[in-house]
């Protein structure tokens, strides 16, 4: 099938509709750009006033522009966009990239006329990018379609090509990105704005990008999508392909989320079902643009970091503990240098530390230190961190040559050095293909990025999702209570605890001997939610008179707390000794569906927020690492003596709960189970308490 943004990122012949004679202006600079950057194919000013445009034949109609126009580019005032989008359609223009803006980001009436255009132009079988975009720039054939002036910047120019692309849905985001990189040293082969997306979305680019040859590393910035499926395929496809991807992901908040709605239109869904589907799909999500640059800047080294084993040499001990803490806060492991590495070390500073960190105090004989880390010793990585001293430019060439020696020597380890360089020798350094940072702890973060985003790497086996039997929803299920929302978690294949409906402090005795042992008594109430939070629960009950005073105990405190609540009586269940609770959820997000939640805590799970989240359907490896995220995962493991939680019927249980969640689409707009007590291993789990609400 033919990929539609081959014409804009490989064009043979280009119009610019509003072209001008003015390389300041925005209808002036595709133009000049392109010209400068040494487009070797046609360009096509079109501009009613002239007959010249920037030294080209201009044309004064779109109608007149030769037949093997590719893309065109559209820089007219907004109320001129339509008539040009309809002069490009019956032209046959196959693709039309608006820079113009005023549509659905400005008003209710821009909004319309940009769905009059995008319907025009799809029946005529014409694609777009925009409106409201900044266009986007193939340096690999060297064709700009913006007004972006990062090329303008004082002493710089555009980046050189390189293999890392761009896809924003905000041009100056996506621009200020590229000058970044190419600040930093890094090349650029693709860059493209999606504005409105009122065709071409942000899926679309990626899925591009994902089968480009020249591009590597796909950086993209996300404020939403209206196509959820078609962005997960892409990172799925970018993954199979082996390419990098390093979402910036805006909306965080509820007022971010406010602001992306006015900025481009986007649908926004919850940050955190976002955050899921990135884990799901190999993507890693930078939290500010400084680290994805420097997660990019990381990535462009193509050096694996194949275990946690890190050596750092320093000129500084100061240096040198901050760079373990940080290390170890992200994972790595600084083992103790070898015996006669130390030696070797200290024949030429006697009063060197050496076990690792290797702190030198200077940059005398600092190639010792180079040889022992990057060269001998048994480390997956290793990061030399010298600060200022890397402003000594007298002192550069020699560690320069040092550590291109120990490149050559072990080509395939992941060397970094943490030093403030002039842009002459941060450039000499990154060519030898070593990660270069002004800051340790950024510096050490983004390694570890680079690691979490070579074990995103590997494409997840096709897994097995579990039977679940096809379950009428009916409109008791929401009237029910939590006895009705048990049954329903039966159905799914997750064991509930057994109940009685009490009614009376009689009925709530005689189901307290029926039972036997302890007991817990709770209100039934479809309009109480938290019951623990208004007294309407009690544990550990025994006896049928104890448990005819709960009763008495829990109604009366229900019907101080919540008068209005319709109270239905009591529910007496056994108690569940043993265990660890946990709870279970299923969220619907407005753009991604069904989210499957996962925490320990019980009633203490919203105060921790110790939880983690996947998009539904899945199978139980997925729920496994579900479970493998939170941090009191140690409590269901064995910790302290704990006998080991029966962990994979836990992981059967959110996978049963995520493929009922995603057939039955939105007709449940929450189901939670709190507690899911998960019993010793071999036991399985059983459900205590349960909640469904209706879509």
């Amino acid at each position: 099938m033919d990929d539609i943004l081959n014409r804009f990122f490989y064009p043979k012949a280009i119009a610019i509709i509003g072209a001008s004679g003015d390389p300041n202006k925005l209808g002036g600079r595709p133009v000049d750009q392109t010209l400068r950057l040494g487009f070797q194919g046609k360009i096509y000013p079109v501009n009613p006033g002239s007959a010249e445009v920037q030294g080209l034949k201009a044309y004064g109609e779109i109608a007149a522009l030769p037949d093997d126009t590719d893309c065109a580019i559209i820089v007219v005032p907004a109320r001129g966009v339509e008539e040009a989008v309809e002069a490009c359609a019956a032209k046959k223009i196959p693709l039309a990239v608006i820079l113009s803006s005023g549509f659905a980001e400005a008003s209710e009436k821009g909004r319309e006329t940009q769905l009059r255009i995008a319907a025009k132009a799809s029946a005529a079988g014409m694609r777009l990018v925009g409106p409201n975009s900044m266009g986007g720039l193939s340096l690999e054939s060297r064709f700009s379609a913006t007004f972006t002036g990062i090329c303008e910047h004082t002493g710089k120019d555009w980046p050189d090509l390189g293999s890392v692309s761009i896809a924003s849905q905000s041009g100056f985001v996506g621009s200020h990105l590229m000058g970044m990189l190419r600040d930093r040293g890094v090349g650029i082969a693709k860059w493209i704005a999606t504005g409105n997306q009122a065709d071409i979305d942000i899926s679309d680019c990626i899925s591009h990008l994902a089968r480009d040859k020249i591009t590597e590393v796909i950086a993209v910035y996300l404020e939403g999508t209206t196509r959820p499926a078609a962005l997960r395929e892409a990172f799925q496809l970018a993954r199979a392909k082996g390419k990098i991807v390093i979402a910036l992901k805006a909306g965080r908040t509820d007022e971010g989320a406010a602001a992306v709605a006015s900025h481009t239109a986007s649908m926004v869904g919850g940050y955190d079902v976002y955050e899921a589907v990135f884990k799901q799909d190999g993507v890693y999500c930078a939290g500010s643009v400084e680290e994805m640059i420097d997660i990019i800047v990381a990535c462009s080294t193509k050096r694996v970091i194949p275990g946690p084993r890190m050596a750092v040499g320093t000129v500084s001990g100061g240096l040198g503990i901050l760079a373990t803490d940080e290390a170890t806060k992200h994972g790595f492991v600084l083992s103790t240098l070898e015996e006669h590495l130390q030696k070797h070390v200290r024949e030429g500073n006697p009063l060197a530390t050496v076990r690792n960190p290797v702190d030198n105090g200077s940059l005398v004989q600092y190639n010792r230190v180079v040889d022992a880390l990057a060269v001998e010793g048994d480390f997956d990585s290793a990061i030399f961190i010298i600060g200022h001293f890397g402003l000594l430019e007298h002192n550069m060439g020699a560690l320069h040559d040092w550590i291109a020696a120990a490149r050559q020597r072990r080509p395939e380890r992941y060397l970094a050095l943490v030093a403030c360089l002039s842009d002459e020798w941060q450039l000499k350094f990154q060519s030898l293909d070593i990660f270069v940072c002004d800051e340790l702890t950024r510096a050490i973060a983004a390694m570890a990025a680079v690691r979490a985003i070579q074990a995103s790497a590997v494409v997840p086996a096709h897994e097995k999702l579990p039977a679940v039997p096809a379950i009428a929803v009916a409109n008791d299920i929401f009237a029910g209570g939590e006895q009705a929302a048990k049954q329903l978690v039966e159905k799914i294949g997750v064991k509930t605890v057994g109940d009685v409906l009490a009614k009376s402090r009689e009925e709530a005795g005689a189901a307290a001997l029926k039972f036997g042992g302890r007991v817990v008594l709770k209100i039934a109430s479809p309009d109480i939610a938290h019951k623990s939070d208004i007294g309407g629960v009690l544990l550990g009950i025994e006896g049928e008179d104890a448990a005819a005073q709960a009763f008495d105990t829990i109604m009366l405190n229900a019907g101080q707390a919540m008068p209005q609540a319709r109270l239905e009586g009591v529910l007496v269940s056994p108690m569940i000794s043993g265990g660890v609770e946990t709870i279970v959820g299923m969220k619907q997000d407005a753009v991604f569906g069904p989210a499957i939640m996962f925490g320990l805590g019980g009633i203490f799970a919203e105060i921790f927020h110790d939880t983690s989240l996947r998009v539904a359907p899945f199978g139980v490896e997925t729920a496994l690492q579900m479970i493998r995220e939170v941090k009191s995962y140690p409590l269901l493991a064995g910790a302290r003596g704990r006998p080991e939680a029966d962990i994979e019927a836990l992981a059967e249980a959110l996978s049963r709960l995520s493929v009922f969640a995603a057939a039955q689409g939105d007709a449940f707009g929450s189901i939670e189970i709190n507690p899911l007590i998960v019993l010793p291993k071999g036991q399985g789990v059983i459900a205590v308490d349960a909640l469904v609400t209706p879509a």
